[in-house]
């Protein structure tokens, strides 16, 4: 497994990098302050929702606004059955093949799937391009073949679960996205 350390990730452009560049991940729109709260909560949910799967989470910790979106994280895992390995759980990866970075948020190595979490308002459709380049990366590190990627939405009460990703022109898109940045890095629109 390539995991990301500051040798191997000079100048490797990260997923969600590459489809901001591309206009895929717009938030141009959204006031600052709004998107760091955002952000912060999203962080925090994932990270609840990492130490739960770890079994180290304290649950006196969670703070009230994130307790919802986890208990629709453990009940989306009971409906699918699905319990993850620490090996599973938030790896930063490295294709050395195509030269980009990424940390997908689970994978089941037994059943072949990828699970990307979301707690925005909407999921975008980009999602499905970057559940594409996780597969890569989790194919090219982990040596596991990935059957089926899912984005899970979760909300306060529940999750939602995207319509499946299965579009095999998702990885090919992907690349050309990859490509068309490593292209504007190296004639200097992109520093």
């Amino acid at each position: 497994m390539t995991i990301v350390t500051e040798e191997n990730v000079v100048n490797k452009p990260r997923v969600t990098g590459i489809l901001q560049e591309a206009g895929l991940l717009d938030f141009s729109m959204v006031r600052q302050d709004i998107m760091e709260r955002a952000q912060t909560f999203g962080t925090a949910a994932h990270r609840a929702a990492q130490l739960d799967d770890l079994h180290t989470l304290d649950i006196n910790s969670v703070d009230r606004s994130i307790m919802g979106y986890l208990e629709s994280w453990r009940k989306f895992c009971k409906d699918y059955g699905l319990t993850f390995t620490p090996e599973e759980i938030e790896h930063s990866l490295v294709s050395k093949k195509y030269g980009f970075r990424g940390t997908p948020d689970r994978w089941h190595t037994e059943k072949g799937l990828l699970v990307d979490i979301k707690t925005s308002t909407v999921m975008s459709a980009a999602t499905k391009l970057q559940t594409a380049a996780y597969q890569i990366l989790i194919e090219e590190n982990m040596g596991i073949k990935i059957k089926k990627r899912l984005g899970v939405q979760l909300t306060e009460n529940r999750y939602i679960i995207a319509p499946p990703y299965n579009d095999k022109s998702d990885k090919p898109a992907f690349l050309s996205f990859l490509y068309g940045y490593n292209w504007k890095k190296k004639e200097g629109y992109i520093k």
